[in-house]
C-alpha cells in the first residue's frame, strides 16, 4: 500500500468521524431545543395559571372590599341618623385631631 492510498485512507476517516460527530452534535442540538421548547412551555402555562389566579383573587378582594364599604357606610347612616348630635361631636373631634396632626407637621 503506497503513501498516498494510506493518506487518502486517513483522509476519508477523517471526513467520515467529522460526519458522523457532526450528526451526533446536530441530535443533540435538536434535542436540547426540543427540551427546551418544553421548558418554555411548561413555564408559559404555569405563568398564565398563577396571573388567572391572582386575577381571580383580586377580583374575590375587590369584592370583599366593596362589601365591607357598603357595610361600613350602612353602620354610619345609621349611628347618625340614631345618635346625630354624638355623630357630630366626633365629626368635630375627628377634624380637631386631623388638624393638629398637619399642624405638627409643618
Amino acid at each position: 500500500m503506497s503513501i498516498t492510498s494510506q493518506v487518502t485512507n486517513k483522509v476519508q476517516e477523517a471526513q467520515e468521524a467529522v460526519t458522523k460527530a457532526s450528526a451526533n452534535a446536530a441530535a443533540k442540538a435538536a434535542s436540547m431545543a426540543e427540551d427546551v421548547s418544553a421548558k418554555v412551555d411548561e413555564t408559559l402555562e404555569m405563568a398564565d395559571a398563577a396571573l388567572t389566579t391572582v386575577g381571580e383573587q383580586s377580583r374575590q378582594v375587590a369584592e370583599k372590599a366593596r362589601s365591607a364599604g357598603e357595610g361600613l357606610k350602612t353602620t354610619v347612616e345609621g349611628a347618625v341618623r340614631e345618635q346625630p348630635f354624638t355623630a357630630l361631636l366626633l365629626a368635630v373631634a375627628g377634624g380637631f385631631l386631623v388638624g393638629a396632626m398637619w399642624k405638627g407637621r409643618s
